[in-house]
């Protein structure tokens, strides 16, 4: 990995480390990730897990960057990782020591790019976190083993300036009309459910409320990305929606009923603003 991490800007969330990933492949390559940033636009609320973010399937990223930048993503098993290529790394942060969130703690999907180093060790490097380390491999295959997601060896791009103006958001070819009311609701009423049986003064240490405060700010720079690649100035205060939500939801440690009142409110026009936004696509307006 030639670009030093000190060098470059984290584009995405905390939770979004396979876009983060992704997008320093892109960048040291030299390649523009605005297409990227305008194809990931969705909205998921993952019930099992108590969880909502803003990006796309991982198999239609896979998808985009294949079409879109000439990338190819070949799934392989972890023993095959060779010297000279690159790989997207699925592990499990319960065993990431520099994840002081999770290590030891709990488990979570995380996103690495990784290359052989040697035999016995590959070169990791985590954007987000700005780090770059050797790692053991047999450490390596505990971390990885929890999921057991595929490793993807990853090409360097072959175009380096996609068509901007070619390409659509991810739900625009989704039925958005219903998904995205239905997903705002459920979260809005899980933010709900946590803020009634919580008082302010513990919210700071409480886990449940630290990730839904993660799920925000993720969203909220996805957010900022997605609309920074739009030239016209009614879809300004698009990209900015997510931040202002952020304060409205801390505000919540300070009074818990004005908080909760003003980010239920807050998620409701956001909720009607980015649908519009999607309708501007089917009738033309973009």
């Amino acid at each position: 990995m030639s670009r030093k991490l000190t060098d470059w800007t984290v584009p995405f969330g905390p939770y979004d480390c396979l876009l983060n990933a992704v997008t320093l492949w892109l960048s040291v390559h030299h390649a523009d990730p605005n297409p990227l940033y305008r194809y990931n636009f969705s909205i998921n609320y993952y019930a099992g897990y108590d969880w909502f973010d803003s990006t796309v399937p991982v198999n239609e990223l896979f998808n985009f960057i294949r079409r879109s930048y000439g990338v190819e993503c070949k799934p392989c098993r972890l023993d095959s990782v060779d010297r000279g290529r690159m790989y997207l790394l699925p592990v499990d942060a319960y065993y990431v020591a520099y994840m002081k969130e999770f290590y030891g703690k709990g488990h979570m999907l995380h996103y690495v790019l990784a290359e052989a180093a040697d035999d016995q060790s590959l070169r990791v490097t985590d954007p987000y976190f700005a780090k770059s380390l050797l790692a053991d491999r047999t450490c390596v295959e505990q971390a990885w083993r929890t999921f057991s997601e595929p490793v993807i060896q990853i090409s360097p791009p072959l175009s380096l300036k996609p068509d901007l103006n070619s390409i659509r958001p991810y739900l625009t070819a989704q039925p958005y009309d219903e998904l995205l009311p239905r997903t705002f609701d459920r979260i809005s009423e899980r933010i709900m459910d946590v803020g009634a049986y919580r008082q302010p003064e513990n919210l700071m240490d409480d886990p449940v409320f630290k990730q839904q405060f993660g799920c925000i700010r993720t969203i909220a720079l996805s957010r900022l990305r997605h609309f920074g690649t739009c030239s016209t100035m009614d879809v300004a205060h698009l990209g900015s929606a997510w931040r202002k939500l952020e304060v409205s939801f801390m505000k919540m440690t300070l009074n818990m009923d004005r908080g909760l009142t003003a980010t239920v409110k807050q998620l409701k026009q956001i909720a009607e603003d980015e649908l519009a936004y999607l309708h501007s696509y089917a009738t033309g307006g973009r």
